[in-house]
């Protein structure tokens, strides 16, 4: 819901909604602040506490090159208390990069931290991440995304 600079010195820009104005921002969907919950394992647990939820992607506009795309997840919330309750998959750029993705199956648990990778991705104008929901809705808690 703001900037926020973590212990490795990374800035965060607060997430938006994409309008014709900006060059990059979430299709859809809604955002929730979780400031109760302690997430171990991270160099940036403010980042987990903010959560987009039910939206069908997000859009970069990017100069041309190849770029690492990082996806931050975390189950955090307590309506999901097992893995198979939350099921989606997510693509880059139309190909599928993570199919039946479970954040709290893969993370071992709620309130953990799970980033995804991805190295070479080929971008001649836009970025574009898109989330389909299998079970319940797809949500999201940071995207980082980094010239190579």
């Amino acid at each position: 819901d703001a900037a926020y600079v973590d212990a490795a010195g990374t800035t965060w820009l607060a997430d938006q909604d994409k309008d014709d104005d900006i060059s990059w921002g979430a299709i859809g969907g809604d955002v929730v602040l979780r400031e109760e919950i302690e997430i171990p394992g991270t160099q940036a647990p403010n980042v987990y506490l903010n959560e987009r939820y039910d939206m069908a992607g997000y859009v970069f506009t990017l100069k041309p090159g190849k770029y690492t795309v990082r996806l931050h997840f975390a189950e955090t919330y307590d309506g999901i208390a097992d893995s198979g309750e939350r099921i989606f998959d997510v693509s880059i750029n139309k190909k599928v990069v993570l199919k039946d993705f479970d954040v709290f199956k893969e993370a071992g648990g709620a309130n953990k931290p799970v980033i995804k990778e991805f190295k070479g991705i080929e971008v001649t104008e836009k970025l574009a991440i898109e989330f389909e929901a299998i079970e319940q809705n797809p949500e999201i808690n940071g995207i980082e995304i980094l010239a190579e």
